[in-house]
């Protein structure tokens, strides 16, 4: 979009330099992850006709204590295999919630791989991220099929399965199951707890 602005010669305001200087610092952490030369342009391009302070006021929003509840249970069910965190959540409060904590997991020292799969309403959503620079894609559409709409790129993948009476506990076992096959790693010892 900030190469369409550009390109038009429309000087975008305030508000919407923040809302796409932000979106571009999230999906790509910063330009470390998956970022193209486009990325960087824009993010310098905007930078200086962003709103720091309603930026700082998203990237400090005050969140609820439900949050940290879902924190707290994605942590307990983190299961590690060799240098794979899976961690099924189960009933998720926002459908971002996937996302959120599979960022926050890839952090774990020795980790490569991190799936997180949670249920929000009628659908199972997984999300894949990995410290290689690709695969993720590749990974979550190999796992989800033609279950659903799966979609990703270079480090970071997600999909999205349609429950329709599906036990999502199984689900996502079975989603896991094939993950750790694909990626080559044994299972007939299961995981490890995380915490």
């Amino acid at each position: 979009l900030t190469e369409y602005l550009r390109a038009a010669s429309l000087d975008p305001p305030a508000p919407l330099s923040t809302a796409l200087f932000y979106g571009i610092k999230t999906d790509t952490l910063g330009l470390s992850r998956g970022a193209c030369p486009a990325d960087g342009e824009a993010f310098c391009y905007l930078h200086p006709r962003l709103d720091l302070e309603a930026l700082l006021r998203i990237e400090q929003a005050q969140i609820p204590a439900e949050y940290f509840k879902h924190f707290a249970a994605t942590l307990q069910a983190a299961q590690v295999y060799d240098s794979v965190v899976i961690s099924y959540i189960g009933p998720m409060g926002y459908p971002d919630q996937a996302a959120e904590m599979a960022d926050l997991l890839l952090r774990v020292r020795g980790i490569r791989w991190v799936i997180c799969i949670g249920t929000y309403k009628e659908h199972l959503i997984l999300s894949v991220r990995t410290q290689n620079k690709r695969g993720a894609g590749q990974l979550v559409q190999k796992i989800v099929g033609d279950q659903g709409t799966a979609g990703g790129h270079g480090s970071m993948a997600g999909a999205r399965v349609l429950l329709n009476h599906a036990d999502p506990d199984q689900l996502a076992r079975r989603f896991s199951r094939q993950a750790l096959a694909h990626l080559g790693v044994p299972t007939e010892s299961g995981g490890k707890p995380l915490i």
